[in-house]
């Protein structure tokens, strides 16, 4: 089996058993130094996503305000990322 075949078989597979979402849903987090950037990445980590809402877990108050401010251009990065649909807010603590 080819390595396209096989996507598409895990793809049909994922899709058949409406776990797709769920997988696009740990790109966010598997993909999150790619969406946020390096600098960021290492001063705030997602824990969580429930019901399109991401929890993001940052290193102190400073880097919490930095990212209020930024939330807007997150969500874009994390739309453009991964698509549209799973986040549709930021929490920050």
């Amino acid at each position: 089996m080819s390595r396209a075949t096989l996507a598409q078989a895990i793809t049909e597979f994922a899709r058949s058993r409406r776990i797709e979402k769920r997988l696009h849903e740990a790109d966010v987090f598997r993909l999150w130094p790619e969406i946020v950037g390096p600098r960021i990445a290492k001063r705030a980590k997602p824990v969580r996503l429930r019901r399109g809402r991401l929890v993001v877990e940052c290193v102190d108050a400073v880097w919490r305000t930095e990212l209020k401010f930024l939330t807007p251009e997150l969500l874009e990065q994390i739309r453009c990322v991964v698509g549209k649909g799973l986040v549709d807010e930021i929490f920050l603590k």
